[in-house]
């Protein structure tokens, strides 16, 4: 027992060490992370109790809010490019700040909806700014932690959030037990705040970032914050489009694609291990759980290997070697005993979500560098339609296509991530001239330095 204490103490140390290696390195960082915990508490209870108070509490039908929510996908998929377009001429985190409090607004209006078309307009609107906001932030999250830390505080970023989504799906569980309108309005108005947290943070490190501006180099992410561009910077406009833009539109296209490890996890895991194994049902909750856990511990970690091009690049065909080995485990718990089949699906589940982890941090890195620097926002912008492209086509492609082949249907999953990590890795690379003339600034041999890299 006269270890007792000390190993107390080496415990709690080794704790303390563990949730500082998930935070970002700089003081800016760090409140950025904080932030996004704060909103992913809020954005966890909304998710977790939103539909069934419109249905039971509102009593809108269940059919009609489903249909909303799917018209609101569309309008999620179409909003990104002119939000962008608009960050690039006035300010990218102006815009996101006034993105989030609008945010703010709505969600907090939520609580007065007592009609069909209020919800109806209300959830589409709030969809497409939601959606406008994802790239916007790695590009707010570049300007103010420049490109050597932009990685490392995306993964921690994202880290946190899967912490604080987790934290509100079970305070959400509190208001679903209560079962009172008072409830959930309270829960409403919590989501809502949030959002006005976070803006009220992003909104004192822009003038933070913009104060310090004068003393920075030229090269400086802080440059793009100004409303026109510099005298030696072209303007937004003379920046072509990304859909024009062949290289990029394949780069985003094959990040889509290999991007199917999202559905595997979310859609055909829970599907595959109920009817194609005899692992018991309650085991998906568990897989769950393991990749929402590798998913805090990993990310930060491995994203000290994307901190560079170059190693972003070396990390792609690195993450395909795990996902194509959990295809090789998915595949082989389908003909074995319950236990043993139970046994590779979590190895199988492991091998995706290191795959999965390696992934992210890699594109984090090249989507930002291949972005010319005036019009980022926008190119960003663009890039986000790769990841929602994949979230309403990879969902089908898992039921209709993957799940009814069986075990072969491994196979050509396979086949695809090979194909899109090729593409990935080919259409990443820096570019060896830049595309027009206007874009040469943000085209950046790979031997620069991150500081360099960021211009």
């Amino acid at each position: 027992m006269t270890g007792g204490p000390e190993e107390h103490r080496r415990a709690t140390g080794r704790a303390a060490r563990l949730l500082l290696s998930t935070l970002p390195r700089t003081p800016a960082g760090r409140r950025l992370a904080a932030g996004a915990a704060v909103d992913s508490v809020g954005s966890g209870m909304f998710l977790a109790a939103s539909t069934l108070y419109f249905v039971t509490v509102v009593g809108l039908p269940a059919a009609r809010v489903g249909l909303v929510l799917s018209v609101a996908a569309v309008a999620g998929l179409l909003s990104p490019m002119p939000l962008g377009r608009l960050a690039d001429r006035i300010g990218p985190t102006r815009v996101y700040v006034a993105l989030l409090a609008l945010r703010g607004l709505g969600y907090a209006g939520f609580a007065l909806v007592e009609s069909f078309w209020s919800y109806a307009v209300l959830t589409c609107l709030l969809t497409a700014l939601d959606r406008g906001c994802s790239p916007l932030q790695q590009v707010v999250v570049g300007i103010i932690e420049g490109s050597e830390n932009q990685t490392r505080t995306m993964a921690s970023i994202r880290s946190v959030r899967n912490i604080g989504l987790t934290a509100g799906f079970l305070l959400a569980g509190a208001v679903l037990a209560i079962e009172e309108r008072a409830a959930f309005v309270a829960l409403f108005l919590g989501n809502a705040l949030t959002f006005w947290v976070i803006a009220a943070v992003v909104e004192q490190l822009r003038r933070r970032t913009a104060a310090s501006a004068p003393q920075a180099v030229s090269t400086a992410p802080a440059s793009t914050e100004s409303p026109g561009p510099s005298s030696d910077e072209p303007a937004p406009a003379a920046v072509r489009t990304p859909f024009r833009d062949l290289r990029f539109l394949l780069f985003t296209l094959s990040n889509g694609v290999l991007s199917l490890h999202d559905s595997v996890l979310f859609v055909l895991l829970p599907l595959w291990l109920t009817t194609a194994t005899d692992a018991p049902s309650s085991a998906v909750s568990v897989l769950l759980a393991v990749n929402t856990v590798l998913t805090v511990l990993l990310q930060v970690y491995v994203a000290r290997f994307a901190e560079t091009t170059a190693g972003a690049l070396r990390l792609v065909p690195i993450a395909l070697v795990p996902l194509l080995v959990s295809c090789a485990a998915f595949a082989g718990a389908e003909h074995m005993p319950v236990w043993p089949a139970a046994a590779c699906a979590v190895i199988a589940v492991v091998l995706l979500t290191v795959g999965e982890n390696l992934h992210s941090v890699a594109v984090w890195n090249l989507s930002y560098e291949l972005s010319p620097a005036p019009a980022r926002a926008r190119y960003l912008g663009a890039f986000s339609l790769g990841m929602t492209g994949q979230h309403i086509v990879g969902p089908a492609l898992m039921t209709g296509v993957l799940l009814p082949l069986g075990t072969a249907g491994w196979g050509v999953l396979a086949v695809v991530y090979v194909l899109a990590a090729a593409v990935l890795r080919v259409t990443g690379a820096p570019r060896t001239a830049p595309a027009e003339p206007v874009s040469a600034k943000a085209a950046t041999p790979a031997s620069s330095s991150p500081t360099e890299v960021s211009s």
